[in-house]
């Protein structure tokens, strides 16, 4: 048997990421609403907790359906302008080998798979400023390039791909989420 309080701890640990004040708002709440429903029902308090459903789940829905505060919002957005930076080919140390090329890939791949994430998780809003805090990234990054290395040439079909490519990242930072937004059933239980 779990108490309200424990229930309502294990709720707040299923919120993490969620504005502070908003979080503690829904956990008064929701502790309120089990008070209620016990007065309302002394012979069994247990019910009011068992009709809430798994903490756990109570805690991810009210979190979808508020999102994420802005603290994490910005770590986001840091962590894709943080990819962004070796996903950048022209950054390497050395002419031949696998870093400058190879690398410059894989870090591409896991900045496009952040941001997606990114969207899906925390919406398109969020999606789309990890992708564009990406794509300012890889822009300043090439910007660096050409001011430390006056004799760097670039190729016209390589300039052409690393735009779309950067261009191509809010893009995909926004998409998903608001596919999921669209696509996902109404929920009215909350």
């Amino acid at each position: 048997m779990m108490s309200p309080e424990e229930y309502v701890r294990e709720v707040r640990r299923s919120m993490v990421g969620m504005e502070p004040a908003v979080r503690e708002d829904i956990l008064r709440e929701v502790l309120s609403h089990i008070a209620d429903a016990a007065g309302a029902n002394p012979s069994n308090p247990q019910a009011a907790i068992a009709d809430l459903g798994p903490p756990a789940e109570l805690g991810r829905r009210y979190r979808e359906l508020y999102g994420y505060g802005r603290s994490f919002k910005v770590l986001f957005a840091a962590v894709a302008f943080l990819l962004a930076i070796p996903s950048v080919p022209v950054l390497g140390i050395t002419e031949a080998g696998f870093y400058p090329y190879g690398l410059s890939l894989v870090a591409l791949a896991a900045l496009v798979g952040w941001t997606l994430w990114v969207s899906v998780a925390a919406g398109s809003r969020v999606g789309f400023l990890a992708g564009l805090a990406g794509m300012i990234a890889r822009f300043a990054a090439v910007g660096v390039v050409v001011v430390t290395q006056p004799g760097a040439a670039p190729i016209d079909s390589g300039v052409a791909l690393f735009v779309a490519a950067s261009i191509l990242l809010p893009i995909l930072g926004w998409l998903p989420g608001t596919a999921k937004r669209t696509w996902s059933k109404p929920r009215a239980d909350l």
